[in-house]
């Protein structure tokens, strides 16, 4: 069966990589063939061709969506916003929306949308269940049970202890591990795939930067901003978005 071209739109790479994984992991109807950064890229694509779905962030630097959608001569292709900010909400249903998602991603939210959006289409839809989720959540709580993690570069493959990382930190396409003996490892993969990776296994990401490792944190402080703080005395902020989730998490 044909699949339903789609483009991706956020300005932060790393989650355009997790929707990336998400959408090729769950969502096998669709097609992700584009992504695009900013609103100048989204512009040039969406002229050029003919997408039947987009993944939409609201907030592209300076711009919104709608300015976006509002340069783009109608029919729209089918929008679905993935975005950090609930307030548009009710205005984006002005256009061809499919659905609102907010981040992080849910995976159920996602199927949910997408489902959502093939019918609209036509297709029939053949994402994977929430019966099937549910497998493989079982899946990675075994999975969690691993002590070692693999970290690969272009040069080696390390295999090192999850208890010895202190934070993973995003540097571009590539993700730093901070370890507790002062030593740094450079992987070849984004934070968005290593937040995946470590889903379910004590780590949480504070931001869009920083990953830590739940055994190592010490103390949150509130004083001056949101930071946490790790055995080894690093600080490191907490977005004001993850803030919220970190405690109900943590059931504080």
């Amino acid at each position: 069966m044909k699949k339903v071209n789609a483009l991706a739109v956020d300005d932060e790479q790393n989650n355009l990589d997790l929707l990336l994984h998400f959408v090729k992991k769950y969502c096998p109807e669709v097609d992700l063939i584009d992504t695009a950064s900013n609103k100048h890229e989204a512009l040039e694509l969406l002229k050029k061709n003919q997408y039947e779905l987009v993944f939409l962030d609201m907030i592209l630097d300076d711009h919104t969506a709608f300015d976006i959608l509002e340069e783009i001569s109608p029919p729209h292709p089918y929008i679905i916003f993935v975005t950090a900010h609930n307030e548009f909400a009710i205005e984006s249903f002005k256009y061809n929306t499919v659905d609102y998602i907010l981040k992080p991603i849910e995976i159920e939210s996602l199927i949910f949308a997408v489902n959502k959006a093939l019918k609209k289409i036509g297709q029939s839809a053949s994402t994977i269940s929430l019966k099937e989720i549910k497998r493989l959540e079982k899946a990675l709580e075994v999975k969690s049970q691993i002590e070692f993690i693999t970290i690969s570069n272009v040069n080696k493959v390390n295999l090192i202890k999850k208890l010895d990382i202190l934070y993973c930190k995003s540097s571009g396409r590539y993700t730093e591990f901070h370890l507790v003996n002062n030593k740094t490892l450079v992987a070849s993969k984004s934070l968005g795939e290593y937040e995946v990776i470590l889903a379910y296994q004590d780590f949480f990401r504070i931001h869009n930067s920083y990953i830590i490792n739940l055994y190592h944190l010490v103390n949150i402080n509130k004083k001056a901003g949101n930071y946490c703080q790790l055995k080894d005395g690093t600080e490191l902020p907490i977005s004001r978005r993850r803030y919220d989730k970190l405690l109900q998490y943590l059931n504080i």
